[in-house]
């Protein structure tokens, strides 16, 4: 019990550590990316033709790294205004291995508004001796006009 203690508390250190290493900037007028030493995450949205807005986060593993589709990946949609989101938590079975990442559709309420986030990853070494839970947070911000 005490070893699993042991590695509970690195985990959360790293964690911490990834997330405070964390960078966020605008890439375009729909799209921004975070980036920690782990992983960045590119997030970008488009009109669909319906008027749902589609929503993308997609992840690419920082250098000598590999996704790790094993661990409990996540999305968490922290603030949503101007959106109606049928489902603000996703999870490992909503986590889409082709992207890899995460995909979600939302109906606007508003012509823009802003979307906050909260993304768990996973990477690992290519022999998965050593293994890294990323957290990365980050805000878009959209408009249809």
């Amino acid at each position: 019990m005490k070893k699993f203690n042991i590695w509970l508390k690195i985990a959360a250190a790293l964690a911490m550590w990834s997330s405070l290493n964390m960078t966020a900037r605008s890439v375009g007028s729909n799209q921004m990316k975070t980036t920690s030493k782990q992983a960045s995450i590119d997030v970008s949205w488009t009109k669909q033709p319906e008027g749902d807005v589609r929503f993308d986060f997609i992840t690419t593993p920082g250098k000598g790294l590999k996704i790790n589709t094993e661990g409990p990946w996540s999305l968490d949609i922290k603030e949503h205004s101007g959106l109606n989101l049928a489902k603000p938590k996703l999870g490992k079975s909503e986590f889409q291995e082709a992207l890899p990442g995460f995909s979600m559709l939302a109906k606007p309420t508003a012509k823009s508004g802003k979307l906050d986030f909260k993304m768990v990853v996973f990477v690992c070494t290519e022999s998965k001796a050593q293994c890294f839970r990323d957290v990365q947070q980050g805000s878009l911000a959209w408009n249809l006009n």
